[in-house]
Formats: C-alpha cells, structure tokens, sequence
C-alpha cells in the first residue's frame, strides 16, 4: 500500500553513544557512528569502559599481602589505560578529521551497568559485534531492557557509511513496535523508502494485520516518511526473524527496526525467539527499543 507524502525537514538524533570496546573493532564500528552523526549533525560520545573486577578475583584465589594485592591492581589498571589510549587515540584522529562533536568517556566499573547509564541519556546507543554472539547479544539485552532507551545493533562488519536509506518495520501492533518506531522516527523520515512488514503464524490474523500495518503506514506518512506497507505470512519452518531477514535481503534493506520483547525473569524464555534471534544473528544494522 504506497502513502504519498509531502516531505518535510526530517527530524534528527542529536545525541548518539557508541561503545568501543576494543582496538580492533574500534575502527568499523566508528565508521558507522560517525557517519550516522555527520548526516544528522549529532554529538558523538565515544565510551570505553574497563573492569578490575577479574584481576582482583584472580588474586584472591591464593593468599597475596597487600603489597602483592596493590601491585595485581596497578599492572591491570595501568593494562586496561594503555588499550584505552589506544582506543582513544584512534577515536579523537577519526573525529577530528571529519570534524564532528566528538567527546570521550573512559570509565572504571562493571561494563553493562555503565553503560546502560550512559545510554539513558542518548537518543541511541550503538554496539558492534566482535564474532562472539553471546557476549554482545547479552550486552545488547541489557541495555535494550534496562536504560530505556533504544539499541542500534551492528552486524559483524559494521557498513562503512551508514545512511539507513532503505528500511523495513517489523510490526505487530505490540507496545514494543510502538517504542521502536518512535524512537526510530528520525532514521524512517530521514530515509528514501520505509516498508512496514506484518508477519501472521495464521490465517485467520490477516485482516486484522493488514489493517494495523495500513495504520501506521498513515501515521509515518504523516510524519513525512516515504512509506509502503504489506503482510506475508509464516510457513514450514520459516520463523518470523527469517521472514524479517529474507524481506530485508530482498528490499535492500540498511536497517531493520523492532520492538524487543521479554519481561523481568521471564526474560530468558521470551528471548529464545525473534529478539534473541536478531540480537545474535542479524547481518544489517537493527534498531531495537523495549
């Protein structure tokens, strides 16, 4: 169902978080970030954080004296500035060079309570991905749940320039989707095309799709997105995730936006479909908002 819209100034993120945790992910990620900030003239914070935690568990292990103990604190602290430097260094060339608001936060604490901190008070926080699935799905997961405020999940090789022009909504009318949307509408204005994508496991919920994607197909036509909407149903074993993927493979798609679902300790079972799913394996950027 195409919406013609009369375009408007889109609106703009102004304030984008961007976690750097480690020199060789550090660039691609970057890259992305920035190029997000440039086309919305947004401050950028870059946040490295490192954690003591370990090293000092690790010498509890046997008896140390205190000057032992303070010496295990100082090489790993000393350890953790030296690849902070590093990270920064490489940040403040990058930022400078584009002339972009830039700003740095090295911190000391435990990695998902600071950041999820610092994410409550950006418009977005984007995450990378290094090849280790779990440790930056559960990063995602926590931040997603417990700041508020959205996710921007890049896949293993983050898109150099990242213009989101092309964008698919997964939505199913759930408060989640709701979030998602809004919290993404600067990226939908911004972008050339938005395709609003309903997925139903049965017939009988087509209807009742249809209408709720022709809805808010409306109402970010109103909003000045150029958008489409339509709805597929599931069959055999494809899962809604895959229909999301598959959709966006076929449209192009540089972003895909949806609501994450899961609820205090019942988050665990919740998570082992379409959230958990993305989290881990998507491979274009995904906008997240619980």
């Amino acid at each position: 169902m195409p919406v013609a819209v009369i375009r408007r100034k889109a609106m703009s993120l102004k304030d984008i978080l961007v976690y750097l945790p480690s020199a060789e992910t550090a660039p691609g990620i970057l890259n992305a970030a920035i190029s997000l900030a440039q086309r919305h003239e947004a401050h950028l914070a870059a946040l490295h954080v490192y954690d003591l935690e370990w090293p000092m568990m690790a010498a509890v292990d046997g008896y140390v004296g205190p000057a032992t103990w303070q010496l295990v604190i100082d090489e790993a602290e000393q350890a953790a500035r030296a690849k902070a430097a590093q990270i920064r260094k490489n940040f403040e060339e990058v930022t400078q060079h584009e002339n972009i608001q830039a700003e740095w936060r090295l911190v000391e604490g435990i990695v998902g309570s600071v950041l999820v901190q610092h994410a409550r008070y950006a418009d977005v926080t984007i995450l990378g991905r290094s090849g280790q699935n779990g440790t930056e799905a559960d990063l995602a997961e926590e931040v997603l749940f417990d700041s508020g405020r959205p996710v921007l999940l890049l896949p293993l090789s983050p898109p150099c320039d990242f213009a989101a022009r092309r964008v698919l909504v997964g939505w199913d009318g759930r408060r989640e989707a709701a979030r998602a949307v809004g919290d993404a509408l600067p990226l939908i204005r911004a972008a050339e095309a938005v395709q609003i994508l309903s997925v139903f496991t049965q017939a009988v919920e087509q209807e009742s799709c249809q209408v709720q994607t022709e809805d808010i197909a409306r109402h970010l036509a109103r909003h000045g997105a150029t958008v489409s909407a339509s709805t597929t149903m599931t069959g055999g074993d494809l899962k809604v995730e895959d229909v999301l993927l598959n959709a966006a493979a076929d449209l192009g798609t540089e972003l895909l936006v949806v609501g994450g679902y899961g609820h205090g300790r019942m988050r665990e079972m919740v998570l082992g479909g379409v959230t958990r799913s993305l989290l881990q394996g998507s491979t274009i950027p995904v906008l997240l908002s619980h």
